[in-house]
Order: C-alpha cells, then sequence, then structure tokens
C-alpha cells in the first residue's frame, strides 16, 4: 500500500440479542467501505454486545454463523475487520476474543483477553501469549479494554514478537467497554488512555480505540464513548463523541 492506511472505528450502538449486533456490525462494514476504508475496527464483543445476557447468546451454530455472515461481507466489500466476540475453546471454555478477518474474508487469527477483570475471569478463560497479524498494509495488535494497565507485561512480549525490520505501520486495536460514570471510573478512564499513550510510545504504535457508547446493564449510565486516536509519539489526535453511536475513519500518517 503505497498511501498511508485509513481504517474506521465504530462506536455502534449495542443490542441485547446476536441478531441486533450482527446487522449493526454489518452496517459498519458497508459504511467503512463507502467511505474509502481499508479496514473496519470495532468493540469488545461487538457480535453479543457487552452485558449480562451473553451466557444465553453462545449457541454454536448461531455464533458461527454470525461468523460466516461477517466474513462473507468483508469478502464481498473486499474490506479487512477486527471484531469482538466469544470463542469457545477446548474443554468448553470461553475466550472474549478479538478476530481479525482479511479483505478476502478468512481468518487471520485471534487474540484472546488475557487480562480479565475478577467479574469476567468467572465466566471467561484466561488468552495466552500475544502477537502481530498483517492486515489491512499494517501490522496490528489488539490490547482489550483492561489491558491497558497491563504494559509492562505487553510491551516486552510484543517487542520481541515484531518481524525484523518491517517497516509497515503498527497499529495497537484496543476494544473496550469503559465509561466515566463516576469519580473513581474517570480516574481509572485517565489511566487507562496514559496506558495507551505509553504503549504507543513504546512500541512506535498507533493506538486505535473502540468503545461502547451505552450500557445495556445501566441504561442510565452516561460516560461512554469517547474512543480515541493516539499517535506513535503518544498525541491524542482524535476523539469520538461520548454517550453516542459514531463512525470516523482515520489517516494513519505523520499529519
Amino acid at each position: 500500500m503505497s498511501r498511508a492506511p485509513r481504517w474506521a472505528i465504530a462506536q455502534p450502538r449495542m443490542h441485547v440479542t446476536l441478531a441486533g449486533n450482527l446487522a449493526e456490525t454489518l452496517a459498519a462494514l458497508e459504511a467503512a467501505a463507502a467511505a474509502g476504508a481499508d479496514g473496519l475496527l470495532s468493540t469488545e464483543l461487538a457480535l453479543t454486545g457487552f452485558h449480562r445476557r451473553v451466557p444465553e447468546l453462545l449457541d454454536v451454530e448461531a455464533l458461527a454463523d454470525a461468523e460466516r455472515q461477517l466474513r462473507a461481507a468483508c469478502a464481498r466489500l473486499a474490506l479487512p475487520a477486527v471484531v469482538g466476540l466469544p470463542t469457545r475453546g477446548d474443554g468448553g471454555v470461553i475466550f472474549n476474543s478479538h478476530l481479525y478477518i482479511d479483505a478476502a474474508g478468512r481468518e487471520l487469527g485471534r487474540i484472546h483477553k488475557r487480562g480479565l477483570t475478577d467479574s469476567e475471569a468467572g465466566f471467561f478463560a484466561r488468552g495466552g501469549p500475544r502477537g502481530w497479524a498483517a492486515i489491512g498494509g499494517m501490522l496490528a495488535t489488539s490490547v482489550l479494554c483492561r489491558e491497558m494497565l497491563d504494559g509492562a507485561d505487553l510491551v516486552p512480549e510484543l517487542r520481541a514478537a515484531l518481524p525484523a525490520g518491517d517497516a509497515r505501520p503498527r497499529v495497537v486495536f484496543w476494544p473496550s467497554y469503559i465509561a466515566e460514570s463516576d469519580a473513581e471510573q474517570s480516574a481509572l478512564c485517565k489511566a487507562y488512555r496514559l496506558g495507551a499513550a505509553g504503549l504507543a510510545r513504546d512500541l512506535g504504535a498507533w493506538v486505535l480505540q473502540s468503545n461502547w457508547p451505552e450500557s445495556l446493564n445501566a441504561p442510565a449510565q452516561r460516560g461512554f464513548g469517547d474512543s480515541v486516536v493516539i499517535a506513535p509519539d503518544g498525541r491524542r489526535v482524535a476523539t469520538l463523541p461520548r454517550d453516542a453511536a459514531a463512525q470516523v475513519v482515520v489517516a494513519l500518517d505523520a499529519g
């Protein structure tokens, strides 16, 4: 790719059903393609939504069909995508995953969240080692939500996994479900963003966040959204709206 990659960041409405979230994701893909993007980033558990009823949405065939539709849309639009969803592993364990799909609709791999919250650890299994994938003209990896506080462990691991001499832009996808809903959570969100800026500088990578703009568990809560784009020097160069669905396309260049 001769020009800088242009990636769409989705901040989608959340639905309680698999069908609703799949439709939201497919619409985001169509919008990204219409805007001339080179790929789409969507958020943590994008296909199910991030809510208490996720365990009801783990039907193997229904999830597999949703993935097939997603891959088919990527192939039809010639557009890569990185989308959150639950993954069933060996022995029936469930991972909180970020799925990478290329422009031909092929799965490139999945990154499973390792740094779980206490509540997540009661349902999801912890992921393993982390590396990089070539997608959309970039080298990319994912750091899921609160893992932005785990830079001391992630930076050495990700540095060691970088291919030698690869000059492609580096991107860290940051799918999230966070909100500045009160003073404590505001302080935590500030720590997340400081962690994201540090990770960007340490890895020489862009950080693209896709955060949910709402909660179905607590519909009255505010302070969601505000997805950020952080340049490799740690500067925040774009912020999406707060408490509202949105989608933008960002060019990952020096300007």
